[in-house]
């Protein structure tokens, strides 16, 4: 066997392990995903056990995100929602706990680079089904009194929005 051959060899090999630990269809280890903006860097960790068909939710437990700018790095349960869109999921019925992170996208904001998450509970037309959060230049949650500087951006993410793996099945 050649080199070429055994390299190959050695990949697929790593490949199987690699599949066989992170993605079997039992398994319920945390999906990673990165996403970068700018000088930020995103990374959201879901704790889900895929379904087995189509037309099914995957089960989540839960969802982390680890930001890292500057030198300085945090990490946040999710969801994590200004108070004013925590306030109104609860006020129409929902729980907070039950969105998850199901897209995000990089945006051009006023002094730079935002990250835009969008929360799903994984279907229905109900008030507090879907949310939006927006991260700025740093990485920090917009809140409220600063969200209408940073509504450009969001209606720019608008179509641009990238897939999280988490409740949603594939």
């Amino acid at each position: 066997m050649g080199i070429k051959n055994k390299f190959s060899a050695a990949l697929v090999a790593a490949g199987v392990v690699l599949v066989h630990a992170g993605c079997s269809a039992g398994d319920q280890a945390p999906w990673r995903e990165q996403m970068q903006c700018g000088d930020t860097q995103y990374v959201i960790e879901s704790d889900c056990k895929p379904s087995k068909d189509s037309a099914t939710l995957n089960q989540c437990k839960s969802q982390t995100l680890s930001v890292s700018h500057g030198g300085t790095a945090r990490k946040a349960a999710l969801p994590e929602l200004n108070k004013v869109s925590a306030k109104s999921i609860v006020e129409t019925g929902g729980k907070v706990s039950k969105l998850f992170v199901t897209q995000w996208a990089c945006a051009r904001g006023d002094k730079g680079d935002v990250a835009v998450m969008y929360y799903s509970i994984g279907g229905g037309s109900a008030p507090y089904a879907e949310a939006y959060s927006i991260y700025d230049e740093a990485g920090a949650l917009i809140e409220n009194e600063d969200s209408a500087k940073y509504e450009q951006a969001l209606a720019h993410s608008d179509g641009h929005m990238k897939k999280v793996k988490s409740i949603m099945p594939r």
